[in-house]
């Protein structure tokens, strides 16, 4: 699993960064009472190093329909493709759902809310779809676009819940965000998670069904809109 971004963006090095240092949201963070128990984040970002550039990372002319629908990229998307649903380069293969949009603020070290409990998540995989384990790779994917005016920070653990699901004890009876939560919390702290920076008018694609993620609004930026679609893109 690599990021693929365009090269208009800038640098790798000022839009991706890396952390294999999961901390829990409440020994590390002042602002915890309002997340779930198991909540847990990265912190300790540094830049990738030459060997990490190649392994995680590529340019978005790299990305082919080879990778079907197992990648992340990152790539500039104008304010009329919100109303025209037109995510040039990418197409979807089913119809695309738009989901509500939502406004973050920078104060708090992540932003995905339990829609039930109330309760911040941390790391998390998504279940819109809510398929199992072994049918996972159906699910639809998503883009997430950042309309400002902050910049959002979005984190990505590179290991996939099927990948998780090798290394947890009968997982098959359980749902892949039990999988996930074991697999975080028995692997201990150690496990390597990318950050992208996300500006304004730019946006994400990747299958959060699939990887555990979050994200959250830089430090210091008041705040930021996001926009989200659900469907099966791939680079057209």
């Amino acid at each position: 699993m690599k990021i693929f971004f365009d090269s208009r963006l800038g640098s790798v090095h000022d839009l991706i960064a890396f952390s294999d240092t999961l901390v829990p949201v409440g020994e590390q963070f002042s602002s915890s009472d309002d997340y779930r128990p198991l909540a847990k984040l990265p912190v300790d970002f540094r830049k990738l190093n030459k060997s990490e550039v190649k392994k995680y990372t590529g340019t978005l002319d790299e990305l082919s329909i080879e990778h079907e629908l197992n990648f992340v990229a990152i790539f500039p998307c104008n304010p009329d493709s919100d109303r025209t649903l037109d995510f040039s380069p990418f197409i979807s293969l089913s119809p695309i759902s738009v989901l509500n949009a939502s406004v973050d603020y920078a104060n708090s070290p992540s932003i995905t809310v339990d829609r039930t409990t109330g309760y911040r998540l941390g790391l998390h995989l998504d279940t819109w779809d809510d398929h199992d384990i072994q049918s996972r790779w159906k699910s639809r994917n998503r883009i997430v676009v950042n309309r400002g005016p902050g910049d959002r920070y979005v984190f990505l653990v590179l290991v996939p819940i099927e990948e998780m699901a090798e290394h947890v004890d009968s997982s098959s009876d359980l749902h892949p965000c039990e999988v996930a939560d074991r697999y975080i919390g028995r692997a201990g702290s150690r496990i390597p998670c990318l950050r992208i920076c996300q500006q304004p008018n730019v946006a994400y694609v990747g299958c959060t069904e699939r990887l555990v993620h979050d994200a959250c609004v830089r430090p210091h930026h008041e705040k930021a809109e996001s926009r989200h679609y659900l469907g099966h893109f791939i680079k057209n």
